[in-house]
């Protein structure tokens, strides 16, 4: 069912009604700082998330202060692999009906939503952050959009904000390296465990 919603949505990308007044962004991968850190050629995948996360946070936290989100959201797009998440979106739709700008937009808008419960547990210095996270190196992409591609996986524990510990989440953002820097192209949770393992 989620499946088959995910798909309507993306086959319908040019008639979606949520892209009429949109910012499409011309999305570009270069230098850029975030949450005080430079996200260039020598930033690392954990840097790259915690600064993501930082983004989503103020995303969640502006509320309906329109620009304040936009800005959030635009430091969003600027830490995206614009390319990795176009080539998921053709293996799953289709070429025709794929268009660059606002297959990247639609994915990115949903970062936040994804993660919004979860703001709470991001709200860290990155030093504190790091060591909370862990970072598994993909050498075998399961799938073809990461095929011959450097890939990590950063997994963070979150927290329920209402404090009960079956609701508890590992955050798991993949990243690749697009124009030599780690992008992100995908957001979500890893679904098979509720806590990290201890780290070897």
């Amino acid at each position: 069912m989620a499946i088959g919603a995910t798909l309507t949505m993306l086959a319908a990308c040019k008639q979606d009604a949520r892209l009429a007044d949109a910012d499409l962004r011309e999305p570009v991968v270069a230098d850029v700082t975030i949450a005080g850190l430079t996200l260039d050629e020598d930033a690392t995948p954990q840097m790259v998330t915690y600064a993501l996360l930082q983004a989503i946070r103020e995303d969640i936290e502006a509320g309906k202060d329109i620009e304040a989100r936009e800005r959030a959201l635009d430091k969003q797009f600027a830490l995206a692999a614009p390319s990795t998440i176009h080539r998921h979106h053709i293996g799953i739709i289709g070429s025709q009906h794929a268009d660059f700008q606002e297959c990247v937009y639609l994915t990115v808008n949903t970062w936040a939503p994804t993660l919004g419960h979860y703001v709470g547990s991001f709200d860290f210095a990155f030093e504190k952050a790091k060591e909370r996270m862990q970072v598994k190196r993909v050498s075998s992409p399961r799938t073809k959009v990461t095929a011959g591609m450097d890939e990590v996986h950063v997994l963070l524990e979150a927290e329920d904000p209402g404090g009960d510990p079956n609701a508890s989440v590992v955050v798991k953002v993949r990243l690749v390296r697009e124009e030599e820097r780690w992008r992100v192209w995908w957001v979500g949770f890893e679904r098979s465990i509720r806590r990290l393992p201890d780290s070897d």
